[in-house]
């Protein structure tokens, strides 16, 4: 961010300049022998401001890169027990389903609602995920200060095939997953252990990295 509030200074003092000279009207001859100085001295500078730029340039390039985020897939890798839940389904409220019935198999967790814009984002990759799994891991979306209807309406909408649970209000679950925000997704291992969670929207590279640092090898613990 330095540098970005630099450059407008220089520029500034250059276009000054530069209309200086505009407005000056006919120079004399001292003033004719010393622009070949003063060009030199602008093209310098000029170079210079170039220069910065492309540098500035070249490290919002990097950060922009995918593989940036995979650094921070995972955070709070505490293999603590995973908090126990028992939250009912969106699509069938008959229907409710406790942590232990996921048991047995490695768990992706991700806490959504309708009206996040990340998630929306986010969803179909996990839902791609999820069919490229082939049952070997488990994926359940939770639909949190939502409503039922517009929850629903959502997961016709993006053809998620996985199953979500409907959670209208913060509680006892919200507190225990210490959700800060939306979209949050928790990794929970076969032995129903946190693995560690990605705060706000995945996308292929840090779901991917997400899914090799969490499972790749402790997936049975």
């Amino acid at each position: 961010m330095a540098a970005e509030h630099a450059f407008p200074a220089g520029l500034g003092q250059a276009g000054e300049d530069r209309a200086s000279e505009a407005c000056s009207g006919s120079k004399g001859p001292s003033e004719r022998r010393s622009r070949p100085g003063r060009r030199k001295r602008w093209a310098l500078r000029g170079t210079a401001v170039a220069v910065s730029a492309l540098a500035v340039a070249a490290v919002f390039a990097d950060l922009s890169q995918p593989t940036t985020g995979v650094v921070y897939a995972l955070v709070d890798r505490t293999d603590r027990p995973a908090p126990a839940f028992s939250l009912p389904e969106v699509l069938r409220p008959s229907r409710q389903l406790t942590l232990s019935d996921f048991r047995g198999r490695p768990l992706v967790l991700n806490f959504w609602a309708s009206w996040c814009y990340p998630c929306q984002t986010e969803m179909p990759l996990l839902e791609s995920a999820y069919r490229s799994a082939g049952g070997a891991v488990e994926f359940v979306g939770v639909d949190t200060d939502d409503t039922r209807k517009a929850a629903a309406a959502f997961l016709a909408r993006t053809r998620v095939s996985y199953v979500s649970l409907f959670m209208p209000r913060r509680g006892p679950v919200s507190a225990s997953y210490q959700l800060v925000g939306l979209p949050i997704t928790v990794f929970i291992s076969a032995g129903g252990r946190e693995l560690g969670r990605h705060v706000g929207q995945l996308n292929a590279a840090t779901l991917k990295a997400a899914l090799d640092q969490a499972f790749g090898r402790q997936a049975s613990r």
